[in-house]
């Protein structure tokens, strides 16, 4: 059975290849507007959850050291319900199926899902989604929320 360290571990060095950077225990990608940030939780039992985060650099407070201290934050299978169930499967390491999960999780988490969190991670693509009603998965402050609302 897979460690919660061993998850974060093969996690992380897959988004390493997309120019991520260890911070602490979350995963930074510093934007010119936006850092977007990623880490794991562990949840009930042996399911760990994949986090992730936008700090909106126009909104002047401290840059955070936690996910839940972004201006937005999401589960990961929430913001791409796409793959919701192999998601959740990578992180349930006491189900039967979590290695090969864990496994295509980490291929579509290179090939797609990184790439989807660099655009998400800039002002043009959180209004995109902000007004696709792509982020109504999640928690946002009021004040992102209004700016985003306010930027076409």
């Amino acid at each position: 059975m897979m460690t919660g360290q061993e998850f974060s571990k093969g996690l992380f060095g897959a988004l390493q290849q997309h120019g991520f950077a260890r911070r602490g225990s979350l995963m930074w990608l510093p934007g010119e507007a936006t850092i977007t940030l990623v880490g794991v939780q562990k949840g009930f039992g042996e399911q760990w959850f994949v986090n992730e985060g936008f700090w909106l650099k126009q909104l002047g407070r401290d840059e955070p050291d936690r996910i839940e201290q972004s201006h937005m934050y999401f589960r990961l299978e929430r913001l791409f319900p796409q793959y919701r169930e192999f998601i959740l499967k990578a992180g349930d390491l006491a189900a039967e199926e979590q290695l090969s999960a864990y496994q295509r999780f980490l291929r579509v988490l290179v090939d797609e899902i990184a790439g989807d969190l660099k655009q998400l991670g800039t002002t043009e693509g959180l209004v995109d989604a902000y007004h696709a009603g792509r982020l109504t998965v999640g928690l946002m402050t009021k004040a992102a929320k209004e700016l985003l609302a306010s930027t076409t």
